[in-house]
Formats: C-alpha cells, sequence, structure tokens
C-alpha cells in the first residue's frame, strides 16, 4: 500500500462513538491493501494526467503509434513521453511492441471500452 495512504487510514479512528458506522476504518484499510484496489489505484493515477488521457485517446483513435508520434502529437520530449508510456503501461492500459529500436504502444485489450470515441474512418455517435 502507498504510504501517504496508509499514514492517513491511520489516523483514522478504529472505534469511535462519534460515528454510526464503526468498523468502517478496519475495512476502508483492508481494501486499499487488496491487489485489486491497488490495480484500480493505478489505473485511476494513469488517467488523471491529461497528457495520458490524450494519449489514451490518440491510440484510440489511430490503433498503433510510435513513441515519436506520440511525442510529435503531444509536444513532449523523449523523457517524458517514456515516462508518461511506462505508467500507462503499469496500469495496464496499454501494450507495447517493440520493432528494432522502435516501440509501438497500443491499447491492452479491454482499455479500448473506456473511450466513447470510435477509431479513425468510422462516423462519431
Amino acid at each position: 500500500m502507498e504510504p501517504g495512504l496508509r499514514s492517513r487510514l491511520a489516523r483514522v479512528p478504529v472505534e469511535s462513538g462519534r460515528s454510526c458506522s464503526p468498523h468502517l476504518p478496519r475495512v476502508s484499510r483492508a481494501l486499499a491493501a487488496t491487489p485489486e484496489f491497488q490495480e484500480a489505484l493505478r489505473r485511476a493515477r494513469a488517467l488523471s494526467d491529461p497528457r495520458r488521457l490524450m494519449t489514451l485517446w490518440l491510440l484510440r483513435q489511430e490503433g498503433e503509434l510510435c513513441a515519436c508520434e506520440v511525442q510529435s502529437a503531444l509536444g513532449l520530449n523523449h523523457s517524458t513521453v517514456s515516462h508518461h508510456m511506462r505508467e500507462l503501461v503499469r496500469a495496464g492500459l496499454v501494450r507495447t511492441r517493440r520493432e528494432g529500436k522502435w516501440i509501438h504502444y497500443s491499447l491492452a485489450e479491454g482499455s479500448a471500452a473506456l473511450w466513447p470515441i470510435r477509431r479513425r474512418g468510422r462516423a462519431s455517435p
């Protein structure tokens, strides 16, 4: 569990006469420690950055992009693109394909359902 979240949850009183549901702090601590919660947290963090969100939209529209295309589309330098793509891959939203020195990115299986736009060449709803 993330140290900041762990310390905030530790400060929540476990048994409090002021709470109508004194068991909830224990429930939230247990939930925060689960792998499912940690995965949801990684995805939420990945989606919270506008540049990563734009990259996902571009991948949805284009199907696959190499790192230099992401760099060009967003006006970012190579190291910044690498950082953002690493976060998206780590969150399970993007997959990579290496072709020589080139790395190509596409949406991971199931990630396309997150985006209400259609791929290029098709009419938008």
